[in-house]
């Protein structure tokens, strides 16, 4: 019965933080474009790093994209 209470408290106070988050910024038409740039500058700098780590070790890339194939494969096939 304690674990229900602290769900519930925990459950109110995420809608508190919620409801001010929503007051504290108004949305306006460039948030989204906004995202998406930040989104696009992660992946970027993602896809940069593993770019860099191939290109480090090009061998142990290759065996696990196999590897990760191989898994993949006989994940499908049931």
């Amino acid at each position: 019965m304690a674990q229900r209470s602290n769900l519930r408290l925990e459950l109110e106070q995420l809608r508190a933080e919620f409801e001010g988050l929503r007051k504290a910024e108004p949305q306006t038409d460039s948030e989204p474009e906004g995202h998406m740039a930040e989104l696009n500058k992660l992946v970027q700098s993602m896809l940069d790093g593993a770019e860099d780590a191939v290109n480090e070790h090009p061998v142990a890339a290759v065996a696990g994209a196999l590897a990760l194939g191989i898994v993949i494969g006989r994940l499908t096939a049931r």
